[in-house]
């Protein structure tokens, strides 16, 4: 019973006992100049344009019909 009136407490204390290698994480990133750059172009991309070519494709496919709420739309 005691976990429902404080249901985040765990979290709480480990996000507490983990600042300090939290901080020092993103200070090591942000220090780590041009090494983190590569990866993270090619991470962003390797996810970007697939989603750009598939909804490119599925949108000639539906006529243009491609978002949810047009799919909603064509429900009534």
């Amino acid at each position: 019973m005691e976990s429902m009136k404080s249901p985040f407490r765990g979290i709480i204390k480990d996000v507490r006992g983990r600042t300090a290698c939290y901080k020092d994480d993103w200070v090591s990133g942000l220090c780590s100049g041009l090494r983190i750059l590569a990866p993270t172009f090619y991470i962003f991309f390797a996810s970007a344009l697939p989603v750009i070519a598939f909804g490119e494709q599925l949108s000639r496919d539906t006529g243009n019909y491609s978002l949810i709420i047009f799919f909603f739309e064509l429900e009534d």
